[in-house]
């Protein structure tokens, strides 16, 4: 089914001239109505409304309903916020506003789902989050999501090497680094590293040594243009890290099952407290270690899945093959996906477009 085209409303040239240079900047072709009976066929399914302020004061009269997207074209900013309040415009742009406008349309029209994003923690160095992660979201995109894996520990070597796309094409971390003002969430998607259903955002072999300033344009991006995002964190967490688990509708906190894992995790619960209580931990059996149950009554929480020992793994990330073989690495991935319920059947809007 074809999407909606944005709407323009106004019967003034110049405001006229200057919504369809816009829409023309990020790639579509909008409706044209220069009055309240042709606005009113579109007013609920355009994605986005530009209104011009000579035709403002007749829909305010003819009581449309409040949505959102709907930008006000004045010729002056400062004379015509009551009017955009009265609209419900989320702002106000004269012709000369062109990046304020650009930015406006990019936001409305660039994807229409919101991603489901869940971050990976250790409870200690070596935890397995990585490959838990890695795990996730290949899980994901076999279950037909797009899917998106983005690495946000810049001293962890690089969740690509993990999978073993290092030398697949595509932007990495200090490519984005200088991105500015909003990120476009298809082209996001088309210039990540990829793999079928599966992208990537990792760190290359040189690099900035933090996560970037971009990450919140990036994020926003990832959530409007994928289904499922995965995000490795390292558990100091900093602001990079605090703002992925606070956006997270789950962190996962993956905890050996050994005494002192058990006492770090306690930390790292500690640090995440402030900023989810959205919680989940997954054990990872260790030989001759505490056991599931005895994890569970150190953090008093309930360690949903547990990661048991698989001495594949090791070999088939240094060849290069991932995770995604390890039979016990998807059990714990399909156990997580479940909780979250992204099953088949649940695939949001964004997959569907795919």
């Amino acid at each position: 089914m074809d999407l909606a085209l944005p709407l323009v409303a106004t019967s003034d040239d110049r405001m006229l001239d200057a919504a369809l240079r816009w829409c023309a900047a990020v790639g579509c072709t909008p409706e044209v109505a220069p009055g309240v009976v042709a606005v009113r066929r579109s007013w609920r399914t355009a994605p986005v409304v530009v209104v011009g302020d000579d035709l403002a004061p007749e829909l305010v009269r003819a009581q449309l309903p409040r949505r959102d997207h709907v930008l006000l074209l004045a010729r002056s900013r400062d004379e015509a916020w009551p009017l955009a309040v009265a609209l419900g415009a989320v702002d106000v742009v004269t012709g000369d506003d062109e990046t304020r406008a650009l930015d406006a349309l990019t936001l409305a029209l660039d994807g229409r789902g919101e991603a489901c994003l869940v971050s990976l923690v250790g409870g200690v160095g070596g935890a397995g989050a990585s490959t838990v992660a890695a795990s996730l979201a290949l899980s994901g995109a076999a279950r037909g999501f797009q899917s998106l894996l983005l690495d946000a520990d810049p001293l962890g070597g690089g969740l690509e090497l993990v999978l073993g796309t290092e030398a697949v094409d595509g932007l990495r971390w200090h490519d984005l680094g200088v991105a500015d003002g909003p990120v476009a969430a298809e082209s996001l998607a088309e210039v990540l590293p990829r793999q079928d259903s599966l992208a990537t955002l990792s760190w290359g072999r040189d690099g900035p040594d933090e996560v970037p300033a971009a990450l919140g344009g990036v994020l926003a991006a990832a959530t409007r243009g994928f289904d499922l995002v995965v995000a490795d964190v390292p558990r100091h967490l900093e602001p990079a890290g605090a703002e992925l688990v606070s956006r997270s509708v789950l962190t996962v906190v993956v905890v050996p099952e050994e005494v002192r894992a058990v006492g770090s995790a306690r930390r790292v619960l500690d640090r995440l407290e402030p900023h989810t209580s959205a919680v989940a931990v997954v054990s990872a059996a260790r030989s001759g270690g505490l056991g599931r149950q005895a994890v569970s009554e150190g953090l008093g929480r309930p360690v949903i899945a547990r990661l048991r020992h698989d001495r594949h793994i090791r070999t088939a990330v240094d060849h290069g093959h991932g995770p995604g073989k390890s039979r016990t690495a998807r059990g714990v991935a399909h156990a997580l996906l479940d909780l979250l319920g992204l099953d088949r059947a649940s695939r949001p809007a964004a997959a569907q477009r795919a």
